[in-house]
């Protein structure tokens, strides 16, 4: 199921096994830029840096990013096909799993979506289809939630014989207690399936991972100096880059109704993947004299809010050509084009300083009256480039490159005092901690031969 901790498991393994994480078809909002320019799924790019790898497209070949009017934008190898609807994604899974399959390499470390289900079963590029062609499978079970076992031996069942022989083992995940508790189900499922345990791993408060998807949306650092709120808005992206704050001195919640404000000292607008709908929906749920009070950073789609208009000739946010008010704290204009801008980037702040991070957007930003800009983006994907971008007017912050608060505090001036390390450095870190976890509670000479076997 999702968030079992298939991403924690692979992103140990990956290390563990010198192998490359992989995931054919994921769906996030949280993506990342590869080394060629690509976007991928942030999860799998988390995954490679935390194994000292390049992100690379081919790493997750499919990202599905839920778009406007019941659509989904389709990137392929990193490059975006389009906002198509689900029918239309549908019948191109043949073709694209026939490209797909012949990218899968011998040291691949693969990750499944959040279930194996039956109505979607020949269409499952993660798991049934992999499986299909004898690729060994291990199951992760969250323990936590509750089913496990019979979680696993309905999978078991509910696959055919021939696919069913490619379970090979299932990991207890997130389990509080004594393992000794478990014996009894473990020597159930594994009389009653061909799959062998592989071990316990206990439950952790820690955030051992940074999040992928809106389930992991939640908050930290209660007992702060500084209270920030994090505008949980409609089609909420790349949201990850705010855990930068666990290791500050500020209290962050996700806030989706200004009457939770009155407490707050600085509101965060964070990106989104239809400025239009999460507009439309702070507006109408009365959010905008609250955050006029307040100090506020947007980063990219929530920087994009702030302006004065905003213009969508192609009807790639909004869902059709249109031009919509933005909140009017900055008097920029943001046009949006058909190419998007996916990019490791270096900006230039007036003082000399470097924010490096990533850029993942389509508009373009165009100053008008007397904003002016904040930095000039310096470098793309190692070419140098001149594009001016943030504003500051007042308490008011914005900017377009996600993870800047990990390469510089830029609200120092708001009293948010931030030790974490570098984005990267983070990412290691985290995933030398999941390396000693799994090592320490996995079979992993098991998962070797297992491993073995896939080649």
């Amino acid at each position: 199921m999702s968030d079992s901790g298939k991403s924690f498991v692979t992103a140990g393994l990956v290390r563990l096994l010198g192998g490359i994480p992989f995931k054919s078809q994921n769906m996030s909002l949280n993506s990342f830029p590869s080394e060629e320019g690509g976007e991928i799924a942030f999860i799998q790019a988390f995954q490679a840096i935390g194994a000292g790898l390049k992100p690379k497209s081919y790493m997750n070949p499919i990202l599905l990013k839920p778009a406007s009017s019941g659509k989904i934008e389709v990137i392929f190898f990193g490059k975006s096909l389009g906002n198509l609807r689900p029918e239309a994604y549908y019948e191109m899974i043949p073709s694209f799993w026939d490209k797909i399959k012949e990218s899968i390499k011998e040291n691949y470390v693969i990750e499944a979506a959040g279930g194996i289900e039956p109505n979607f079963m020949e269409r499952d590029l993660t798991a049934f289809l992999p499986m299909k062609e004898g690729i060994p499978a291990v199951l992760v079970l969250d323990i936590d939630r509750g089913g496990a076992f019979s979680s696993a031996y309905g999978v078991y069942q509910m696959l055919p014989p021939s696919v069913r022989n490619s379970l090979k083992g299932f990991i207890i995940n997130k389990f509080r207690g004594s393992p000794s508790l478990l014996e009894n189900a473990i020597k159930w499922l594994t009389e009653r399936t061909e799959m062998k345990f592989l071990g316990v791993i206990p439950y952790f408060d820690e955030e051992l991972i940074l999040p992928e998807d809106s389930m992991n949306i939640k908050d930290f650092g209660e007992g702060g100096e500084t209270n920030i709120a994090i505008i949980n808005y409609p089609y909420i992206s790349n949201f990850n880059e705010f855990f930068a704050l666990l290791k500050s001195n500020a209290s962050v919640r996700f806030v989706n109704n200004p009457k939770k404000l009155r407490k707050d000292d600085i509101v965060i607008l964070p990106g989104s993947k239809n400025t239009y709908e999460s507009l439309v929906w702070l507006k109408e749920r009365g959010f905008l004299e609250e955050i006029k009070k307040r100090q506020v950073l947007g980063v990219c789609g929530g920087f994009q809010i702030m302006g004065k208009k905003l213009i969508d000739p192609f009807g790639i946010e909004s869902g059709e050509p249109r031009e919509y008010d933005g909140l009017g704290i900055f008097d920029f204009v943001v046009k949006f084009e058909e190419e998007k801008v996916v990019s490791a980037s270096e900006g230039l702040l007036q003082d000399g300083s470097i924010i490096k991070g990533y850029e993942i957007r389509r508009g373009r930003i165009v100053y008008e009256g007397n904003d002016r800009p904040l930095l000039t983006i310096v470098r793309r994907n190692g070419k140098e480039v001149n594009v001016a971008d943030g504003s500051l007017k007042g308490d008011k912050l914005g900017l377009s490159i996600h993870g800047s608060l990990y390469s510089k505090n830029l609200l120092e001036n708001f009293g948010v005092k931030i030790y974490s390390r570098s984005m990267e450095e983070e990412i290691v870190y985290m995933a030398e901690k999941i390396e000693k976890i799994i090592k320490q509670n996995v079979d992993i000479d098991e998962i070797k031969e297992i491993y073995t076997q896939g080649k």
